[in-house]
């Protein structure tokens, strides 16, 4: 069984088509949450992962977008971001995405944001906040996302947040914490899109990245009267 891992697509809809292309067909497809704010095309987004029957937890900027929580704890651009998006998206896609789950468990892995501790705020960077999500886990592994960086961290083993080497299988064994970085906007200093490929039979996950059309996504931020400097960053990957 292989599935696709995506978080923080933030609805970026250029991002998520071009890794959908990249990933191809695939037996599921998770997301570890933020699929709506700050980008340009929320409805668009979700329309597309409801399409590819994805399996989708709730992210700090999906519940901010839905029902206003934590919109306090927010700086000003992602706010701004979120409180737009209210009013873009129609009754129904806000109670869809009040209705995700905060966490989820499939396949012997939990989904979740942050992390099992604070399923939407924690950012899991280190080998310690990792163990201390699979310690609460009933499942093998974890996958979330949230950081906006790529890693893996694994039970008797060190690794390092963000470097990760694409397009070479990791074994999860025994017990794995991972996190396919953002699709929509990466916070590594590398602007390409993040996803990763989970081999259930293999016990493999592998990180890869694609080059999406980050001008265009820029340009529909600024169409959309957006904060400019959610378009400015994208083209740094931070």
């Amino acid at each position: 069984m292989k599935i696709g891992i995506l978080s923080d697509v933030h609805a970026n809809l250029a991002a998520l088509e071009t890794v959908l292309a990249a990933i191809g067909t695939v037996d599921a497809l998770w997301v570890c949450g933020d699929t709506v704010g700050y980008g340009p095309e929320p409805s668009d987004v979700l329309a597309l992962l409801v399409e590819r029957k994805a399996t989708i937890v709730a992210g700090n900027h999906d519940r901010a977008v839905a029902t206003g929580e934590d919109l306090d704890l927010f700086n000003p651009p992602a706010a701004i971001a979120a409180k737009t998006h209210q009013r873009w998206l129609s009754v129904a896609e806000r109670d869809m995405l009040a209705a995700l789950p905060r966490t989820l468990e499939t396949s012997d892995v939990t989904l979740c944001h942050g992390s099992l501790r604070d399923p939407l705020w924690e950012y899991v960077t280190n080998p310690k906040s990792a163990a201390a999500s699979l310690a609460l886990a009933k499942t093998a592994h974890c996958c979330a996302g949230h950081t906006h960086v790529p890693s893996l961290f694994r039970a008797g083993a060190q690794a390092q947040p963000g470097r990760v080497k694409y397009e070479t299988p990791y074994p999860l064994a025994p017990r794995a914490f991972l996190n396919p970085g953002s699709v929509g906007q990466p916070r590594d200093g590398d602007p390409r899109a993040a996803y990763a490929i989970l081999d259930l039979a293999a016990g493999t996950v592998t990180f890869h990245r694609s080059t999406y059309e980050v001008a265009e996504t820029q340009r529909r931020i600024q169409d959309r009267g957006l904060p400019q400097i959610l378009a400015d960053r994208l083209g740094f990957g931070l």
